[in-house]
């Protein structure tokens, strides 16, 4: 009985210290387990692989479990280095981080040039992933025209920074940008509209317009008023026609000056409105005057000397 108790005791001794000598799973850096085996007993040698986008950068890579503890794991993995992913025509390579597995290249085309594919590439386990982009020179189609509206030059396509120019039709009012510009998107404002405008010919009352425009008055026409002698402007002397064909800001008002009277015509004034006429008019009756009488003493002249003419012709023939 005693010996089978001692052999017991031998075989529970014999498991504890199997038990202590297994290894656990090891673990390495940027590696994993080649082909690993589902327990790890006292003597056992595994193999370790660098995982996807890295490479060993030398040390062996086994290691072996002996009595419950792994050897030191003497492989170095690191990120694969993809090198330059190339330099492209009309265009920029940007390298934010590095060359290494993950990082990514940024392409950028020159000014005037457009993308053709994607801007970024990752650098990939096989190196750069992707294709690289192309740049082509901006192109943009003819832009549209409204009804009333044209542009120039006419052509069947336009480079990057050529402009159309826009013009109304009729003298309709331009609303909206005149020039539009080609660019990468395309042309970089919409066609402009084209409305009717026209502003009253409207007086101010004790007033006058003395300069700017005549009527019509068309979209941005310019006019100035001014107060006749003893009034006073309330308002704004300069107004501008606006889209809505109003006046802006608004008609002044010429009213009374609380100071001053208006004063009545000067002798001067009255001279030259009323005086000057009236001489014209004496000059003219004195000329038509004048002109009568000597015109009658001509004839009054020519009849004496008929007369004269006549009695001789009498004498020669007595």
């Amino acid at each position: 009985m005693m010996w089978k108790i001692s052999v017991l005791l031998v075989f529970l001794v014999y498991i504890t210290i199997a038990q202590a000598q297994e290894c656990n799973e090891p673990v390495g850096e940027n590696m994993k387990l080649k082909d690993p085996p589902s327990s790890f007993p006292d003597g056992t040698t595994v193999t370790f692989a660098c995982i996807v986008g890295y490479q060993s950068a030398g040390g062996s890579p086994s290691i072996t479990c002996t009595a419950g503890t792994w050897s030191p794991i003497k492989l170095k993995c690191e990120r694969k280095n993809c090198g330059s992913a190339g330099e492209i025509l009309n265009g920029q390579t940007n390298y934010p981080e590095e060359t290494l597995f993950g990082d990514k290249v940024i392409y950028t085309c020159n000014t005037g040039y457009v993308m053709i594919g994607t801007k970024e590439r990752i650098c990939g386990d096989q190196g750069w992933m992707g294709r690289e982009p192309t740049c082509e020179a901006v192109s943009c189609d003819p832009p549209t025209a409204n009804a009333n509206s044209e542009y120039s030059p006419i052509k069947d396509n336009y480079g990057y920074n050529q402009q159309v120019r826009y013009i109304c039709k009729d003298d309709l009012a331009l609303i909206g940008s005149p020039v539009s510009t080609c660019i990468e998107t395309g042309f970089d404002t919409e066609p402009p509209t084209c409305i009717a405008v026209s502003c009253p010919d409207d007086d101010v009352a004790n007033g006058e317009q003395v300069s700017g425009s005549r009527p019509p008055h068309r979209y941005k026409a310019i006019v100035t008023f001014k107060c006749l002698s003893g009034y006073v402007m309330e308002g704004v002397a300069t107004q501008v026609c606006g889209l809505d064909s109003k006046w802006s800001p608004g008609l002044p008002k010429c009213k009374l000056s609380p100071t001053t009277t208006p004063q009545p015509d000067s002798g001067n004034n009255l001279f030259i409105k009323i005086g000057i006429p009236i001489l014209v008019v004496i000059g003219v009756l004195v000329a038509g005057v004048s002109w009568f009488i000597m015109k009658k003493k001509k004839r009054s002249g020519r009849s004496l000397s008929d007369q004269n003419a006549t009695k001789d012709e009498v004498v020669a023939l007595s």
